[in-house]
């Protein structure tokens, strides 16, 4: 292993750990389910228009494949675009029905529970990270 790939390891174990400790820090009364619904939509297009990932996506990958379909047959164009968008949005609106009716779990203490132990996993991954790399650097 090179020193690059070792001190990633180590950025990324100590990030977990981080990440895992204030998990552990979250209480109950530090969450606010402050539901805004005042020009929701206007807010969501500026935020996706604003977002990088289809631009990157189009780009590289989307622009591309619907390029070399225009070769094989117009209907194999239509039906990419029309099925990326009906599973790109209908995935948006299943994730935000589950979010709308999930409200009254994250209130509760098993969802507490839940990041707590998320927390203390991400804690034991990132010392293991630690550990696997002390070791392939023959410290221990």
């Amino acid at each position: 292993m090179t020193l690059l790939s070792e001190s990633l390891r180590f950025f990324g174990a100590s990030y977990l750990i981080y990440s895992g400790i204030e998990l552990l820090k979250i209480k109950k009364d530090s969450l606010e389910l402050n539901v805004e619904k005042e020009d929701a939509l206007k807010k969501g297009v500026i935020v996706n228009f604003g977002n990088p990932h289809p631009y990157v996506f189009w780009f590289s990958i989307g622009g591309p494949i619907i390029y070399r379909s225009l070769n094989t047959h117009v209907s194999a164009t239509v039906l990419f675009i029309l099925g990326f968008y009906i599973f790109l949005v209908g995935s948006k609106v299943v994730i935000t029905l589950i979010v709308e009716k999930s409200k009254s779990f994250i209130n509760s203490k098993h969802y507490f529970s839940i990041i707590r132990v998320l927390g203390i996993a991400q804690i034991i991954f990132g010392l293991t990270f630690i550990k696997m790399g002390l070791s392939s650097l023959n410290i221990i």
